[in-house]
């Protein structure tokens, strides 16, 4: 059967802002991300190219987050305006801009919530354990 597609309003979470966050602050440093890149500061993965954002206030805030929801939300936000592709010639890639209306979303939502963001740390657990 068909069934109508609701209409309610898009509703940004902390982890839509979390994003926002985290493109704005790279494309201060005139920086760049892909989808993945992102999905790399935010799980808090640390190898060359994100140990150098190690910094970022968001960086590892979202270690449970899958990285083909985060994926999911980078479209949403990039279809409704908040995000935009740069395409770079010499790479060949589109890597994500905050747009104007990113910008004013993260500074209201900034004025609204003073607290920082939450910065976790992975469990690591060995594969093998020598024990006696």
């Amino acid at each position: 059967m068909y069934q109508k597609r609701s209409n309610s309003k898009f509703r940004l979470t902390v982890s839509h802002f979390k994003i926002l966050e985290t493109v704005f602050e790279l494309n201060e440093n005139h920086d760049y991300p892909t989808a993945k890149g992102v999905n790399n500061i935010l799980s808090g993965k640390v190898d060359l190219e994100t140990r150098k954002f190690i910094n970022l206030k968001t960086y590892g805030t979202l270690l449970s987050f899958p990285g083909r929801k985060l994926c999911s939300y980078i479209l949403n936000m990039v279809r409704r305006g908040y995000l935009t592709y740069v395409y770079d010639e010499k790479s060949d890639g589109m890597y994500l801009k905050i747009t104007d209306k990113g910008i004013s979303e993260l500074i209201s939502f900034n004025k609204k919530h003073k607290s920082s963001y939450k910065k976790k740390t992975p469990t690591y657990h060995a594969e093998v354990i020598h024990l006696e």
